[in-house]
């Protein structure tokens, strides 16, 4: 039967592009293969699968394989070599700045990068609706460490790497280009990329447990105002301290309060005191 050998490098090219779906849409895999450019990404696979063993038996390209191990091994190499084969040049022509491919990858690779960039496309329109509705009143500066530690503890196979870009992005949004967009915007920013190492199922059951932490929890600005009125003058230290807030957001906090001269600075002895206006006196 002829055409077993081309249905079995037709599975192992789709199961090929299937992997590579599922590597780069690990947030939700089902829902980014489930799609119209999903289907065609596999479709152009496998038909690049099949193409390959079809060279491979017109030019009698055994690789080293003899007896019935030939045709085994020639669908192997044209399942799992389709993909170099159909994605490399001939030979490259320099125009201006930029280098061009001219063979095979000139058409395969327009093909599977417009596929691959539609069903991004697709999932980009359900990611930003799905974090959205998780992330709406989450407040960045007071939860997102939290959400990250939870996390972390939530998924068992969370690699330090992974941490580390979240960590990254977080510190970038405080104190990097972004920190002056809108905490609402830091917190979808936030929910985007967590969602897309643990998937939104789990985002969504994370934010809904930590919500009520923060909505019992008083603001900043009252912790700070509580803190000044019962001890008076406080050196910064001794305050970022007692209140229990990161230094970056304490000191957006503090400085909130003096603008509105709710509390006044002073230096003693060296050290830079806050206290409350009436007491500042």
């Amino acid at each position: 039967m002829m055409w077993v050998p081309y249905l079995a490098v037709v599975l192992i090219g789709a199961l090929v592009a299937l992997a590579e779906l599922v590597s780069r849409y690990r947030d939700d895999p089902a829902g980014a293969l489930f799609s119209v450019p999903a289907i065609l990404y596999l479709a152009v696979n496998a038909g690049g699968a099949a193409a390959a063993l079809w060279m491979v038996v017109q030019f009698g390209w055994t690789f080293g394989a003899t007896g019935d191990s030939v045709a085994f091994t020639q669908v192997l190499v044209a399942g799992f070599g389709s993909g170099a084969l159909f994605r490399s040049s001939l030979f490259n022509v320099t125009a201006g700045d930029q280098v061009i491919g001219v063979g095979p990858s000139a058409v395969l690779t327009v093909i599977l990068s417009a596929t691959d960039r539609a069903v991004d496309r697709g999932r980009a329109r359900l990611r930003s609706k799905d974090v959205h509705d998780i992330m709406s009143g989450y407040p960045f500066e007071r939860g997102s460490d939290a959400l990250l530690q939870y996390s972390m503890a939530a998924l068992q196979n969370f690699t330090p790497a992974e941490s580390k870009v979240i960590e990254d992005r977080i510190a970038s949004l405080r104190s990097g280009r972004e920190a002056t967009l809108p905490d609402q915007v830091k917190s979808y920013v936030l929910g985007l990329s967590l969602q897309a190492l643990i998937g939104v199922k789990v985002l969504r059951q994370l934010v809904d447990s930590l919500r009520p932490v923060f909505a019992e929890a008083p603001p900043a600005e009252q912790v700070l105002l509580e803190i000044l009125r019962i001890n008076g003058k406080c050196e910064l230290r001794k305050l970022q301290a007692r209140s229990g807030l990161q230094l970056f957001e304490f000191s957006r906090v503090l400085d909130g309060l003096v603008a509105a001269g709710q509390v006044v600075l002073d230096e003693v002895s060296g050290e830079e005191v806050a206290s409350l206006p009436e007491t500042g006196r």
